[in-house]
């Protein structure tokens, strides 16, 4: 079985390390597709390098900048049954993509499989952010659960692999979601929904593991930016389920009664805090969202066409 590891990629500074850690999986029918992302010679120069160590690394360039973009576009090219995704600023494990086509053998009917995020240790006193996820090990079978996913089940975008029957079916990522694009969250929860109402058998374990190596982000200024761009994405992804009539948009609509804000802040109250401040930028996605973007073929966003 064929996997076409599809990585999106901006950092030029980095990537090798990526690159590093493929070429040293133990599972050896791969590809690796590099969806380079702009015109920046020192990731270009990292590109070329990386195609010349291993004739199964290939580029995929796009003009446009945007993770859910680059993906697609790596997506496009890749030859293999399953689509492996993960980012430039990670390493993945040794065995990575042996747990992943363990699963996919093991479970014919699964379409997703997702692992385990892992964050560095962050420096003592220094404001951080970085994303990182725990998955559990289940597998979630959305037509024989009323469509309901069992606690804790989840998976992100930065350790995900998928069947390409199931990426054509869903018309891949939705391409104004996800880092760097209009509104920079939330592709791969877009994507999950998605797959959900399609029916898609889904595995999560916490054996498939990318280790976010190099995603930590230091400083206040670069906490706060990480913070509003959750906040607009959220928002504007909000929008989109309202549009899309899913039963998740009463979270994103339903108005926040007093006791409810109670409880909420006693449960958390740095969280309710912060989402209370940020609230503003929630509601510029929303709003932006419903003025601007429409839904086409495939609940993929589009721009309304005036």
């Amino acid at each position: 079985m064929l996997i076409s590891v599809c990585v999106p990629s901006i950092r030029g500074h980095v990537i090798r390390h990526l690159v590093d850690s493929i070429i040293g999986q133990t599972y050896t029918n791969w590809e690796l597709i590099i969806g380079a992302q702009g015109n920046d010679p020192e990731l270009l120069g990292a590109c070329a390098a990386a195609q010349s160590r291993d004739a199964r690394i290939r580029v995929a360039h796009i003009a446009e900048f945007g993770r859910s973009r680059g993906m697609n576009r790596a997506a496009a090219e890749a030859r293999g049954e399953i689509l492996a995704f993960t980012d430039d600023d990670c390493e993945a494990a040794p065995d990575w993509l042996a747990t992943v086509a363990a699963c996919f053998e093991q479970e014919p009917a699964v379409g997703i499989v997702g692992g385990d995020v892992v964050a560095p240790a962050a420096r003592p006193f220094r404001i951080s952010t970085c994303p990182a996820v725990h998955t559990i090990e289940r597998i979630y079978r959305p037509a024989e659960s009323g469509y309901t996913a069992p606690p804790g089940f989840y998976w992100c975008g930065g350790n995900l692999a998928v069947r390409r029957s199931v990426m054509e079916a869903l018309g891949g990522f939705d391409e104004y979601l996800g880092a760097g694009t209009e509104f920079p969250v939330a592709e791969d929860v877009d994507f999950a929904l998605r797959a959900e109402q399609a029916g898609t058998v889904m595995w999560t374990t916490p054996r498939s593991i990318i280790y976010h190596t190099y995603g930590r982000r230091y400083g206040l200024r670069s906490a706060l930016a990480h913070q509003i761009n959750y906040a607009v994405g959220r928002g504007a992804f909000g929008a989109k389920v309202y549009l899309w009539g899913h039963r998740l948009r009463e979270r994103w609509t339903k108005p926040q009664t007093l006791a409810g804000r109670v409880c909420r802040f006693a449960r958390n109250p740095r969280r309710f805090l912060v989402r209370a401040a940020l609230g503003k930028y929630s509601r510029q996605g929303y709003t932006r969202y419903l003025a601007e973007y429409e839904l086409g073929p495939k609940l993929l966003s589009r721009r309304k066409s005036h």
